[in-house]
């Protein structure tokens, strides 16, 4: 059956019938790097020349269906289903990250091996979007939509980085709709999400008297939202403290010490992990200042290595800062130091906090903002967003979770919290409802993304039984 074509078909055998369809289209999304590029920004394309071209293509493909666009300046696009006044809403976006390296495809061309596709975005997100809209386009052609209902697919362009799409849309849209699910996580389903803080943190360069070692050049981590991999310093040492300093530095764990003409160059090496589970990995830029401050070489910035063993070292709990909070809804309070860069005059650190759901954003600040500054570190807030949560008894969260167990007939999972911010926060009454199934692998952000398309079909099979249950 072609693109508007009318359909009396199960759900399964129509999404069978609609696959070659899907796969294509998808491929037409990953094929354009839709990755933030401020570079090429213009009006009308705030994030750049590429996530411009991925909204028209999806815009493309949905008025090609039949359906209703409206394009809100490059930001945000939206495609409606019918005039009802009751709207189901569904929201994603088609801004992906960096490819990065390790990938055995070519991640901007999508590529099929037997059922399972390859590329930056299937699954994050613009897979979902596309089962999103299909499932849409069952309902359509089957009958299925009440005359006072309509259904309303957002999609957005810079959910990865600053979700400025989401805001902007927010604020321009004539309504939002009335109840949402976002297909940008995990099933069953997330009704519980932390608080989220992103901060700063500068720390003054204050040269210390009788220092052994100057400390040339520091840095460590790629994003405030990674636990860092990888760190590094570069020390310079009179020649008479050298034999001495690098046999202490050498016998820190977890350094790597190089000799070099003046000196030596310290490094740590972590595991990368998201900030929201860095129980999970090896903060490097930890390690290393840990190992620097236990070393007993005294350095040019000693009082920074001091600062920073007071009030973080390797804890990643709060524990230092008197606030390693937790709740039985959502768990334990994390924090991430995921950069770290010496500048001339300040050390800088962007780090990145969350905190339990039946906690509040003052009482983080009242404890961590404080502890922190009384460290000695100016502390600036760069995002905050308020935790997110809908019972599990709330009628929306049991359509939804009627819709996948329907489907799938998985009992044993239930509706769960994460540390990770989807766009379920931005509108009211959301939540953050598949793709990904208990029994799959997180391939989201790294290399060799990948979907199967046993998955594709399953999700889809759930969001139209679950677009169903909310339109009734």
């Amino acid at each position: 059956m072609g693109k508007g074509g009318r359909s009396h078909m199960k759900p399964d055998e129509y999404i069978t019938q609609n696959l070659p369809e899907m796969v294509k289209d998808l491929k037409k999304l990953v094929a354009v790097p839709s990755v933030l590029d401020e570079s090429s920004a213009r009006p009308g394309a705030p994030f750049g020349e590429n996530n411009r071209k991925v909204l028209d293509t999806f815009l493309a493909i949905a008025g090609e269906m039949g359906m209703e666009t409206v394009d809100y300046n490059g930001y945000a696009g939206e495609v409606t289903l019918g005039h009802g006044e009751k709207m189901v809403g569904i929201l994603g976006h088609l801004d992906v990250v960096e490819a990065g390296a390790g990938w055995n495809t070519e991640p901007f061309q999508m590529t099929q091996r037997e059922e399972t596709v390859f590329g930056r975005g299937v699954s994050d997100d613009k897979g979902p979007v596309i089962s999103s809209l299909y499932a849409m386009k069952y309902i359509r052609d089957n009958g299925l939509l009440p005359q006072d209902h309509s259904i309303r697919l957002i999609v957005g362009t810079d959910e990865e980085e600053g979700l400025r799409c989401i805001e902007y849309y927010v604020k321009h849209a004539p309504r939002l709709p009335d109840c949402s699910f976002v297909p940008d996580g995990y099933f069953p389903m997330v009704n519980c999400e932390k608080g989220l803080i992103d901060f700063d943190l500068s720390f003054p360069v204050e040269p210390m008297d009788g220092a052994v070692a100057r400390v040339l050049s520091l840095t460590g981590g790629s994003g405030r939202n990674v636990v860092a991999s990888s760190a590094s310093c570069r020390l310079q040492i009179p020649q008479e403290h050298r034999d001495v300093a690098l046999k202490l530095l050498r016998a820190q764990s977890g350094l790597t010490v190089t000799d070099t003409e003046d000196g030596c160059l310290v490094e740590s090496t972590g595991v990368s992990a998201h900030a929201m589970e860095p129980e999970k990995g090896k903060n490097a830029i930890s390690i290393l200042l840990h190992g620097l401050y236990q070393s007993g070489v005294t350095c040019s910035i000693q009082r920074f290595f001091s600062a920073y063993e007071r009030a973080i070292g390797l804890d990643y709990t709060g524990e230092k800062l008197g606030c390693a909070f937790q709740d039985d809804l959502s768990g334990a309070m994390t924090i991430n130091v995921g950069t770290l860069e010496l500048k001339e005059d300040q050390i800088m650190l962007k780090a990145n906090a969350r905190y339990p759901a039946t906690f509040t954003h003052q009482q983080i600040l009242d404890s961590m903002a404080v502890a922190l500054k009384q460290a000695g570190f100016t502390y600036a807030e760069a995002l905050a967003m308020d935790p997110l949560y809908i019972p599990k008894n709330a009628p929306l969260i049991q359509k939804l979770m009627q819709a996948y167990r329907e489907v799938t007939g998985d009992m044993d999972h239930d509706a769960f919290s994460i540390g990770g911010a989807t766009y379920a926060r931005s509108i009211p009454n959301a939540v953050s409802f598949g793709p990904l199934f208990p029994y799959e692998t997180e391939l989201a952000h790294q290399a060799n993304e990948c979907l199967s398309l046993d998955s594709l079909k399953r999700m889809t099979q759930i969001y139209i039984l679950a677009l169903d249950k909310l339109l009734h």
